[in-house]
Order: C-alpha cells, then sequence, then structure tokens
C-alpha cells in the first residue's frame, strides 16, 4: 500500500513564509564560465579530482583540478537538437563501475525531436574521453511538441538505470496520458544495462511493477508525472527525489523511501501538487503526494537537487537541497521525521539555476542557463554558524 503524504505540505508552506525574509546563507564561486545551458553534473572517485559537466548544445566537459578543459569529453552536436528551450542533451549519468564499466549513458534530442537513450564508450588511450562513433541506441521515444521531453538518467543504488520522461506536452494538453501504463510518457522507467537479453537493447528487471499487467510496458516503475526534469537517489539510503515542473499554479518536490513498493502513482494530470486539477473534488484514493509544494508567486519550475550526506558543507549535512528556475532561489529542506519537511532560502544564484552535483570529495556544485554564457558554480558557505538556525 502506498503511503500518501499531504500534511507535510502545510507543514512547508508556513516554514516557507518563515524562511523568505532571511538573509542568503551560502555564497556561489564561479568554477567555470562561457558553458553552454548546463544540464547534468557527475563525478566518480576514480576520477576524484574531476567534474563531468554537460551542455544542452550536445558536449560533455572536464573540470580538472578546477580548471575546464579544452577538449569535450563527448560532442554529439552535430546530432542534437538543441533549438527549443527544452531540447538537447539533458541527462548523462556514469555506470557505479566507471571506468571498469567503460560507458557513459546520455539522453538527447535528435535532429527528428526523438528523445534517445545512448551509450557511448570510451576510448583507448591516456585522454579520458568518449567515442562519439561508438554509440548504441538503447531507446528512442517521438517527442510531439518541443517540452516536456525524457531528461534525467540515472543508476539507482540496485545498479539499474532509471530514466525520467515528461508527458510530452504541449502544455495544458498533452498528447500522451501520463496514466496510461502502454504508454512510456510521464513516468519514470527502469532498465537493465548489464544483463541483456540476445537482440535486444536491454533487460527488464524482474520486479519492475507491470509486468504482469496486460499491454502494459515493461519499462515503467513509476507514472503520473508532467515533466520529472531532475531526480535523484538519496546516497544515504536510496530514497528517491523528484521534482515535478508544474502547470498553472504548483510546482512540487516528491520523496519515494526506499524500499516502497514500486508502481508509485504521483497523480498527474488528475493533480497538480496537492491540489485536484483542473477542478476540485477529485479522486486521490492511491496517489502519492509531495513532501514540497509551491505556488507560483513565488517560482516558476522547480529544479530538483540533492539530499546532502558525503559533503563538505557540514551544517547542510542530511538536508535537502533544491532550487526555482525563474526566482533563481536555493532553498535546503530539513525534517525530524522524514515525512514533514519545511524549508529554509539558503541564497539567491546569479543566474538560473538548472541542476546540482557533487564532486567526489563532498562539494556542492550548481549549473546554470545560459546560452553561450553558463556558469558552473561552487556553492560554499561563508560563515561557520547560519544565521537562518541551520548551524551545528
Amino acid at each position: 500500500m502506498h503511503r500518501i503524504i499531504v500534511a507535510a505540505a502545510c507543514a512547508w508552506v508556513a516554514g516557507f513564509a518563515a524562511a523568505a525574509a532571511q538573509a542568503d546563507s551560502i555564497e556561489f564561486q564561479p568554477v567555470a564560465t562561457g558553458l553552454d545551458r548546463l544540464t547534468a553534473i557527475s563525478s566518480t572517485p576514480f576520477y576524484a579530482d574531476t567534474l563531468f559537466v554537460a551542455e544542452q548544445s550536445g558536449r560533455i566537459r572536464l573540470v580538472e583540478n578546477g580548471s575546464l578543459r579544452t577538449a569535450p569529453f563527448l560532442d554529439i552536436t552535430a546530432r542534437t537538437l538543441s533549438t527549443g528551450f527544452e531540447q538537447g542533451l539533458t541527462g548523462f549519468a556514469l555506470p557505479p563501475a566507471f571506468p571498469a564499466s567503460p560507458y557513459v549513458y546520455v539522453h538527447y534530442i535528435r535532429l527528428d525531436q526523438s528523445s534517445r537513450i545512448a551509450r557511448f564508450r570510451l576510448l583507448p588511450g591516456p585522454l579520458l574521453a568518449a567515442d562519439p562513433a561508438s554509440e548504441t541506441e538503447l531507446l528512442t521515444l517521438p517527442q510531439p511538441h518541443p517540452t516536456h521531453n525524457c531528461n534525467e538518467v540515472r543508476f539507482g543504488p540496485d545498479g539499474y538505470l532509471y530514466i525520467g520522461c515528461g508527458d510530452g506536452g504541449p502544455p495544458f494538453t498533452p498528447v500522451h496520458d501520463p496514466q496510461s501504463l502502454a504508454e512510456l510518457y510521464g513516468k519514470i522507467l527502469r532498465i537493465d544495462v548489464n544483463n541483456v537479453p540476445v537482440g535486444q537493447p536491454y533487460g527488464i528487471p524482474a520486479d519492475n511493477p507491470f509486468l504482469a499487467v496486460g499491454g502494459a510496458r515493461p519499462e515503467i516503475w513509476a507514472l503520473g508525472l508532467r515533466n520529472p526534469y531532475r531526480f535523484s537517489f538519496d546516497a544515504g539510503n536510496g530514497d528517491l527525489w523528484i521534482g515535478d515542473v508544474g502547470q498553472s499554479l504548483w510546482e512540487e518536490v516528491d520523496h519515494v523511501p526506499a524500499g516502497t513498493p514500486a508502481g508509485v502513482n504521483f497523480g498527474w494530470n488528475r493533480m497538480e501538487g496537492t491540489h485536484c486539477y483542473p477542478d476540485p473534488g477529485c479522486d486521490t484514493s492511491g496517489l502519492w503526494q509531495p513532501v514540497i509544494e509551491y505556488d507560483h508567486n513565488t517560482g516558476c519550475a522547480v529544479i530538483a537537487g540533492l539530499r546532502l550526506r558525503n559533503t563538505a558543507l557540514a551544517n547542510l549535512r542530511g538536508r535537502y537541497v533544491y532550487a526555482d528556475f525563474c526566482s533563481n532561489t536555493v532553498y535546503a529542506a530539513d525534517s525530524s521525521d522524514e515525512q514533514n519537511w519545511t524549508s529554509a532560502v539558503l541564497g539567491h544564484a546569479p543566474k538560473p539555476p538548472t541542476g546540482f552535483g557533487q564532486s567526489a570529495t563532498g562539494e556542492l556544485y550548481m549549473g546554470t542557463y545560459g546560452v553561450g554564457d553558463a556558469v558552473l558554480y561552487r556553492i560554499v558557505l561563508p560563515d561557520p554558524i547560519f544565521a537562518d538556525g541551520f548551524g551545528e
């Protein structure tokens, strides 16, 4: 039985109002500039001094020992469509065994506007780089509109590859049904890229929730999402955190504890946040509701972040950090019982946030939007004690 979380949203609203008037508690240090619309930040302990940074135009760049390497790690700009605001290379993942597993995984929009999940192999030799000619297609999903595409790709603690796919748009009247198990739109997908049947691009985990449902796509792990632009797994306990960008009024963050039975339904397009959509009085039974929401008087598009565990920011350890794209505000959410979450304003970024990542040593980084002038920032604490009460 799915856990339904309703009270947390009300508690969060009160915490949000109290936090709004507080001074910034973090600073943003530029690390790399002149980039193009950053979309993903990854790292691996094997290359502890290296950050992998994805650009929407179709390149993966490397920041090595704090400096941006001129030669890209991967360049597929010639096959990437990034003219739309939400189009381009928007997802990048390193497998847990990288580089012993010498592959990387990306999501990008092809020139025909389809979403493609693909794998690339590392080049041999001393230079850390992936071979653009080594592309292997895993999944291609036609997109009816330039918005609400697939985006984030991440490996879960179970070793499977998770893929976040939006409802395909257009806004207000999506072509595809995020509640339909016959479609991959508006879903979190889960596939096995290590145990692949002969002749297939990927395997299906045996415990995916809809394998026995007639007509259902076996890749589906969760449903009822509008635009899960960013999601992440808690490095401490395996919980899943999803930021689902809202429609007319509400932005939401969903928290799914590890061990929750798969097949969670997040409610779109019956609900937006904790509210029935478009009319009141809908049936909310069986729907998993967010732990954080805010309205469009505050922001316009939630940018999901990270639950900080192994972190250089000791005062933020255990907090969930996220942001809003339009207000540039960065928040930290905290909970005493893992159900009722309250948020506080950490700071206001110089440019619109697009995603968060950590280095292998626990430093927190944030990517930003900008066509040719995006910036990768390192987030630091100017003082050992927070003015907002988060000091330890």
